[in-house]
């Protein structure tokens, strides 16, 4: 069986769709430190001590996504179940993740949109493709590029097997899936073509707590 290719007129489309988009910082990996064993991390509604509390991380957590901070840099600003929380970055540290392929992107980065619903989640070589259809694909990992010019992103990821290919570019971005109060860190544009077809896509991506832990 011959490989699937993804068509080249596709391919640019896909790469000139981006040219409009405004990028921001990444979002930092961090995990928590100073907290006692038997004690947990706040998570606040608000960067501010008093406010309220809306959860607690484990004193072992790692792998938090950081989106931004506050005006002072004291404060966090993190996904927090489909909303957003504020943890003390008093009590965090830089944490060192795995990354998919050569690129500054975070193994485990889930992406997905809405109507229709579709995911794709990226480990360190692999990509798992999942829609309301049913479609399910696990791709290797082609290549990565990295935009001319620029030091990390856009960055392109293309993945391919002799049943399906994809490629998809993502970037630091402020996104909204449409749905919740939660805002993710990154934007995706996904092509892909499987023996069930072509699809192409939009969403936003984060790295869940859970796929972080090490």
């Amino acid at each position: 069986m011959m490989p699937i290719a993804l068509p080249q007129r596709l391919s640019l489309c896909l790469c000139l769709s981006l040219l409009a988009s405004t990028a921001m910082a990444a979002p930092e990996y961090y995990r928590v430190t100073g907290v006692a064993a038997d004690d947990t991390l706040n998570v606040r509604a608000a960067p501010d001590g008093s406010s309220e509390d809306i959860g607690d991380l484990l004193p072992d957590t790692t792998g938090l996504e950081v989106l931004d901070r506050d005006d002072s840099g004291k404060w966090g600003r993190i996904t927090w179940y489909e909303g957003n929380g504020w943890v003390s970055m008093r009590f965090l540290e830089k944490d060192d993740i795995a990354r998919i392929g050569q690129t500054t992107l975070p193994a485990g980065l889930l992406c997905g949109g809405t109507e229709p619903f579709w995911s794709i989640r990226f480990a360190e070589t692999t990509a798992t493709f999942s829609d309301i259809t049913s479609n399910h694909s696990v791709l290797p990992l082609g290549d990565t590029l990295v935009a001319g010019g620029r030091p990390a992103f856009p960055a392109a990821l293309r993945h391919r097997s002799d049943e399906a290919a994809s490629l998809s570019i993502l970037r630091p971005q402020a996104c909204s899936d449409g749905m919740s109060d939660r805002d993710y860190g990154y934007s995706v544009v996904l092509l892909i073509r499987t023996l069930q077809g072509e699809g192409f896509y939009e969403g936003c991506c984060w790295l869940p707590l859970e796929t972080g832990q090490h």
